[in-house]
C-alpha cells in the first residue's frame, strides 16, 4: 500500500511524529538551539511510539555491544528487518518512499543505499531491502560496512529520517562516502523541516526526495483535512516567518507556559535556562520583569535540586 497525502498527515499526527503545543496551557517546545517553538518533529515515531523506541533502543544496545563495523551491521539488520516483517504501516511507509523516489530520480542513478547513524537505519535498511539494493552503513566514528562488495565510483542515495540543518549530512555522512570513492545521486527522508537544510543540499548539487515538509503548506494541509483549527495555521505562518515574533505573540510574559517547576532536567530545563540566560533573540530589553521573573524561578528550582 502507497500512503495518499492525506493518509501521511493523519498518520504523522496520530503517531506524534510531529507533535503540536498547546498554547493555551503549554509546555512549549524546546530545540536543540536552546530556544523554544510550537512544534516538534520525531520522525521515527511515524512507526509507530512504541516500535520506535523499542528499535532504538535495540540500535543502542548493539552498536555499544558489537565493537566492529560487520557485528554491527549483521545485528542491526536482523533486528530492523524482523520487526519490519511484522508491521504493515512500516512497509506502507517505505513502499511510499521508494515511489516518491523513483519520481524524482532516473533508473539507474543509484546503486547503493546508505544510512546514518541511528534513527537512519529504521529507514534506510528496509529501504535498501525492498529495492534490491545492497546497504551501505554509515557510523559516527566514521567507520562504514556494506556486506556486499562495491566499486570505487558507484554512486548512493542517502535516506533518512529527517533533513532539517542537514549537518549530519555534510558531517559526518558525506566525508564517509567520499572516503569509499563513493557518490551521492542525492537525499530521500520522510520529513524535512524548513528551509535551511534542503536548501544547503541543492545549492550542493544534491536531488531530494521527501514525502513531508514541515512549513506552512503542511499546516494549511493539516487544517483542509480537519486535523487542526485555523488559530493553530496562524500561529504558525506567524513562527515561520518569525520566531521571535511568535515567541512575544504567543510565549513571553507567560510563565506558566514554561513549566519550569516539572520540565525534564536533562533537555528542556538546560535548554530554558540557557534560552534565560543567554537571551538569543534579544528581548529581555523589552520583557525585563519577565526574564527576571523566570531566572528567579530557575534558581530556585536549581537550588532544590543541589
Amino acid at each position: 500500500m502507497i500512503y495518499t497525502a492525506n493518509d501521511l498527515l493523519k498518520l504523522i499526527l496520530d503517531t506524534h511524529a510531529v507533535s503540536i503545543w498547546n498554547r493555551d496551557k503549554g509546555p512549549v517546545f524546546w530545540y536543540t538551539a536552546n530556544v523554544p517553538g510550537p512544534f516538534y518533529v520525531n520522525t521515527e515515531m511515524v512507526i509507530g511510539k512504541e516500535l520506535s523506541e523499542r528499535m532504538l533502543a535495540g540500535i543502542t544496545a548493539i552498536v555499544e555491544k558489537e565493537s566492529g563495523p560487520e557485528g554491527r551491521a549483521t545485528a542491526l539488520t536482523k533486528l530492523i528487518l524482523d520487526a519490519y516483517g511484522q508491521s504493515e504501516a512500516w512497509q506502507s511507509l517505505i513502499a511510499t518512499m521508494i515511489d516518491c523516489a523513483r519520481k524524482e530520480f532516473a533508473p539507474g542513478s543509484y546503486a547503493m543505499i546508505s544510512g546514518g547513524e541511528r534513527r537512519d537505519w529504521l529507514f534506510s535498511i528496509p529501504f535498501a531491502h525492498e529495492a534490491g539494493l545492497p546497504h551501505l552503513f554509515l557510523f559516527k566514528n566514521g567507520s562504514t560496512y556494506c556486506a556486499q562488495p562495491f566499486a570505487a565510483g558507484q554512486s548512493v542515495l542517502h535516506v533518512s529520517d529527517l533533513i532539517n540543518n542537514a549537518v549530519s549530512f555534510f558531517d559526518l555522512w558525506e566525508p564517509a562516502l567520499r572516503k569509499e570513492k563513493l557518490s551521492c545521486a542525492g537525499n530521500a527522508c520522510v520529513t524535512v523541516r524548513g528551509e535551511a537544510g534542503i536548501g544547503r543540499l541543492r545549492e550542493a548539487g544534491q536531488k531530494v526526495a521527501n514525502l513531508i515538509t514541515i512549513d506552512t503548506g503542511f499546516f494549511r494541509s493539516l487544517e483542509a483535512a480537519g486535523l487542526v483549527s485555523h488559530g493553530t495555521v496562524e500561529e504558525m505562518e506567524i513562527f515561520f516567518k518569525s520566531s521571535q515574533d511568535w515567541a512575544s505573540a504567543y510565549l513571553i510574559d507567560k510563565p506558566e507556559l514554561f513549566d519550569v517547576e516539572h520540565c525534564d532536567e536533562k533537555k528542556s530545563f538546560a535548554r530554558l535556562r540557557a534560552f534565560i540566560a543567554q537571551d538569543p533573540w534579544g528581548m529581555r530589553p523589552r520583557h525585563e520583569a519577565f526574564f527576571a521573573e523566570m531566572q528567579k524561578a530557575i534558581d530556585a528550582r536549581s537550588a532544590r535540586k543541589a
